[in-house]
């Protein structure tokens, strides 16, 4: 288990960038304010759609998440919502009016919140983006938000309605989980210099060289008819006369 600081220490070390405090402490006025500001937009809202039931988790997620940010964008005090567009963290920028000072807010949506629930939530794997929409490299202040809602089925089409909205706003000192990943292609096997590949059984490794070596004929037999000596063996039990 590592805190969120950390992670982005170590993170810019492994990009190669300068150490900047990419997570800062929250103001308890700040708290108090961006609270008062959601609770308000989340009262004036009622945001539903509906959907195809077959639609996939996360195309859902995806789609309740939209949703939410523009059902509460207009109705939101003080506050201004900026989509972050790009792959990676954060969705949005949280923007306050009077002085334009932003916060990074990431959207996440979820039927119910389970605090026993151990599935990961991938926060974040790079700082570029975060890097570009907060070019000062002062301390930025990051809003999790898990977006609450429900779907029924209604006729043909399934019915989301957004119920509740849970805000975590994250200290330098909030746990998080770190997996460091590898991956491979078929590409980057081919061109590796480790121990040269094992195909099992050994028909298969016959057979793909001989399909290599000769590309234009059919793997199954030569153009002439003969059988193939490299065809895998017929193992059915031979009949006694």
């Amino acid at each position: 288990m590592n805190d969120l600081k950390s992670y982005f220490v170590a993170l810019s070390k492994h990009e190669g960038k300068p150490a900047l405090t990419l997570v800062s402490r929250w103001k308890p006025a700040d708290v108090d304010s961006i609270t008062n500001a959601f609770q308000k937009a989340c009262d004036r809202s009622r945001i539903q759609f509906d959907v195809n039931p077959d639609i996939s988790a996360p195309a859902l997620g995806n789609r309740v998440a939209s949703a939410f940010a523009n059902g509460v964008s207009s109705s939101l005090p003080r506050y201004s919502l900026c989509e972050c567009r790009g792959n990676g963290y954060p969705d949005q920028l949280l923007r306050r009016r009077k002085d334009g000072r932003p916060f990074a807010l990431e959207l996440k949506a979820k039927t119910a919140f389970r605090p026993k629930d151990g599935n990961r939530q991938v926060l974040t794997s790079a700082s570029s983006k975060l890097r570009r929409y907060f070019p000062s490299g002062k301390p930025v202040c990051h809003l999790l938000a898990t977006v609450l809602y429900s779907k029924l089925r209604h006729g043909r089409r399934s019915q989301i309605a957004i119920t509740g909205l849970r805000l975590d706003f994250l200290a330098p000192s909030s746990p998080v989980e770190i997996r460091l990943e590898a991956s491979v292609s078929q590409r980057l096997l081919s061109r590796s210099k480790h121990a040269g590949p094992v195909l099992i059984p050994a028909w298969v490794r016959k057979a793909r060289s001989t399909q290599e070596a000769n590309p234009g004929r059919n793997s199954r037999g030569t153009g002439s008819g003969r059988r193939n000596t490299h065809a895998r063996p017929n193992h059915r039990r031979a009949h006694s006369p």
